[in-house]
């Protein structure tokens, strides 16, 4: 006998079936969507933490870099200081400079040794005089050779002539004159 189904068992299995396939189709995509929006929210925090670092680091920059700019401001106000410092002191020490630079010379100058002349010229001294002997003179020459207020001393002529009957030697001595070599 032959047997005829009426009833559609087969289209309800396969219908359960596909049912079955899309129900695990949608659990699958809705866990794969579940992960990456839950991976998306991680990441996203951890940058929004390191963005906040960022910003934060680069604050401390601009904090940092105004301090920098203090410390240069203050440095330069230092050096600026300092200069006007050596400056002054400079002017002090040059301000009684040349009245020991004249004590000094009226020490070294031997009695039979007149000065007729004295120029002073942008730091060079010219000195001319009379001298009853060379070794006189030269004496005078050595004692301001060995000052710490003349450098470079020179003799640049020495000359004999009578006068009233007496030998003299005229002379014109040379050097650097240093009014702050005074402390």
């Amino acid at each position: 006998m032959i047997r005829i189904n009426l009833l559609p068992v087969r289209a309800q299995k396969k219908r359960s079936k596909s049912l079955i396939q899309i129900a695990g189709m949608v659990v699958t995509l809705g866990i794969t969507a579940g992960i990456g929006i839950g991976t998306n929210m991680y990441y996203t925090d951890i940058a929004e933490k390191q963005q906040e670092k960022i910003d934060a680091s680069k604050e401390e920059i601009k904090r940092l870099k105004k301090i920098i700019g203090e410390v240069n401001q203050l440095d330069k106000q230092k050096s600026r200081l300092l200069k006007q410092l050596s400056v002054i002191e400079k002017l002090e020490r040059s301000k009684l400079g040349p009245v020991r630079v004249l004590d000094e010379l009226s020490t070294y100058i031997p009695k039979r040794v007149w000065l007729q002349h004295f120029e002073e010229k942008g730091g060079a001294l010219t000195l001319k005089g009379v001298g009853l002997e060379n070794s006189d003179i030269s004496e005078f020459l050595r004692a301001l050779q060995k000052s710490k207020y003349f450098k470079n001393v020179k003799l640049k002529y020495t000359q004999a002539q009578k006068s009233n009957g007496v030998s003299i030697f005229n002379f014109m001595i040379t050097c650097g004159v240093n009014y702050a070599a005074s402390s």
